[in-house]
């Protein structure tokens, strides 16, 4: 379940609101109950890692999905609304993301448009294919990891993340 915050304009302390992830165990929220229908979503994330792959979050399934990841230290973004994928990589010019840093993440989407920005100064925008703007998911979301991270539809990845991760999903911090 979700609790629900106001969003702030600035994180809340990332030590007293994260999860630490070991590479076996993840989060899984059933969403059967409680289904996301949007047509607008705002994810923030910071994350800190040596790790190079891990999926940080997926939600959905077929043709109808959000997953991010970290691929060979960049972060990846693969969006689904059911008329083909919308993916995006975010590199450092210099380096890579799993330098044990912590660096910030914010994607945002309203209707086709995806926005996704590391560290306030990386960004990538670009459009949804075809004219499905709904974002629906009924089944699992996912954080750190899934039971078979591999077999997730748009997942570059196939190991789940490891290390610490502070998320909000439109502006509701899990309940860790």
């Amino acid at each position: 379940t979700y609790k629900a915050y106001k969003c702030p304009s600035f994180f809340s302390s990332r030590d007293e609101n994260m999860a630490t992830f070991r590479g076996s165990e993840y989060l899984c929220y059933d969403l059967s109950q409680n289904p996301i229908q949007s047509s607008s979503d705002e994810i923030t994330l910071s994350f800190k890692t040596w790790q190079r792959n891990g999926l940080i979050l997926h939600t959905g399934k077929s043709a109808d999905y959000v997953n991010l990841a970290l691929k060979d230290g960049a972060v990846s973004l693969v969006i689904n609304l059911g008329s083909g994928a919308f993916e995006a990589i975010v590199e450092p010019v210099n380096g890579k993301f799993n330098d044990n840093a912590w660096h910030d993440v914010k994607v945002t989407r309203n209707l086709r448009q995806v926005t996704i920005s590391v560290d306030g100064i990386l960004t990538t925008t670009g459009y949804t294919q075809e004219d499905y703007t709904m974002l629906g998911s009924d089944d699992f979301f996912y954080v750190g990891g899934s039971p078979s991270t591999a077999d997730l539809p748009g997942s570059p990845v196939s190991n789940n993340f490891m290390d610490p991760l502070f998320l909000q999903f439109n502006c509701q911090e899990p309940d860790f």
